[in-house]
């Protein structure tokens, strides 16, 4: 006999088989909205009908505010989600993570609808576009890592501008799981400082693959950044609500780099025009000077201050000659007044007397004129080429 099991069991065995299954994990259904009802706490509840059954369903807030329509009962829609069972109950039931309208012009009117929602608050205004850095040095984008797309923006910065540094905020670009991790990167990538330029991009696909750009969050996220934004979403002809809301839109992810991104070739040529452009500013402008200076050398007012200038310079000169004579008549007269001081100074020089044989008498180291010497003293006498020392041994006294 098998095991007995409890109502709870059963639901939670049933619970895992249905969200174990491959084929129920990520299905997309058709049918008409029935007992739709969205409560304050965001989330919706609903059924599903076609012409012979009807299935329940739930979105909850956190996919059901990524809407692009209103729903209504009635409308044809096509609900993207999973299968599961809601174990109180022993009801089974989708989670739907998407709704669009069903077929292409219901996906027309959840566009436009939004479009229109948007506009009418002024996300789309021109005058609230950031224009684009001139050189950016460091670019953040936002896509798959694995996407052609990367590749593309890579490749092209290489080409044109392989100075600038490209930062990645990986994110998926498709399927019900993208949108938060789409707003995740945007976010991350406007939170560092020195990123100058935020592209958001992936490659071309179907409408239903291209969709998550068509968010009102995501559209939202990328009007609230502080960087200036490029949307690259597609190909040429694809259009999204996001390329409406960023700064600039790119037709593709190629298109999206070399908007951003300057020619580096064309930089050094613009360089290089513009250095020859300064120096024949530059000769010109000497040019047009050195016309201004001779016609000012030939107008009569600076020949006035000419004439003066010479005039002054020929004063100066005559001045500076006569400052030097006299200068030099009274060096000659101080040299005579010398030369006359010294002849003087030599004539009463006791010198001259030596020459005449006369001499000089020391007592000590004291010339003396009168002493009264006795006899044992000693004395020194000089005269002009010797000097003597001398014992008094005799003293005479003599009558003048």
């Amino acid at each position: 006999m098998a095991d007995i099991l409890s109502v709870t069991s059963l639901n939670l065995y049933v619970k895992s088989k249905l969200e174990n299954d491959a084929n129920l994990i990520n299905i997309a259904v058709e049918g008409e909205l029935s007992n739709f009802k969205k409560y304050p706490s965001g989330h919706c509840y609903f059924s599903l009908k076609d012409e012979k059954s009807t299935i329940k369903a739930v979105m909850f807030q956190s996919y059901a505010r990524g809407l692009g329509f209103v729903p209504e009962n009635g409308m044809k829609v096509v609900v993207r989600g999973k299968v599961s069972i809601y174990e109180r109950d022993g009801a089974y039931q989708l989670y739907v993570t998407n709704m669009f309208l069903s077929g292409a012009g219901a996906y027309q009117m959840a566009f436009d609808r939004l479009k229109e929602k948007l506009e009418k608050e002024g996300l789309f205004d021109i005058d609230k576009k950031k224009p684009l850095p001139q050189i950016p040095f460091k670019i953040g984008v936002a896509t798959s890592a694995k996407g052609a797309a990367l590749h593309d923006i890579i490749s092209t910065a290489q080409r044109r501008f392989p100075c600038a540094e490209i930062v990645l905020a990986p994110c998926m670009v498709q399927g019900a799981e993208a949108e938060p991790t789409i707003i995740s990167a945007i976010k991350q990538l406007d939170s560092i400082d020195d990123i100058e330029v935020i592209i958001i991009t992936r490659g071309g696909g179907s409408r239903e693959d291209l969709w998550v750009f068509n968010s009102e969050v995501i559209a939202r996220t990328a009007f609230a950044c502080k960087k200036p934004t490029v949307s690259a979403i597609g190909h040429e002809i694809d259009f999204s609500i996001l390329d409406f809301v960023c700064d600039v839109r790119a037709a593709t992810p190629t298109q999206a780099a070399e908007i951003v991104l300057p020619d580096i070739y064309s930089l050094k040529m613009q360089l290089a025009s513009i250095e020859k452009s300064n120096s024949r500013q530059i000769n010109r402008n000497i040019d047009l000077y050195k016309n201004k200076l001779a016609l000012i050398e030939k107008s009569d007012g600076f020949s006035s201050v000419k004439n003066t200038v010479n005039h002054n310079k020929e004063f100066l000169s005559r001045l500076q000659d006569s400052m030097k004579k006299s200068v030099e008549r009274k060096i000659e007269k101080l040299e005579q007044q010398i030369y006359s001081r010294t002849q003087i100074l030599e004539n009463q020089s006791p010198l001259n007397n030596l020459k005449k044989g006369y001499a000089m008498i020391y007592k000590g180291e004291t010339a003396v004129k009168e002493y009264t010497f006795i006899a044992g003293e000693t004395a020194k006498i000089v005269t002009f080429s010797q000097e003597l020392d001398c014992e008094i041994t005799k003293v005479r006294k003599r009558k003048i």
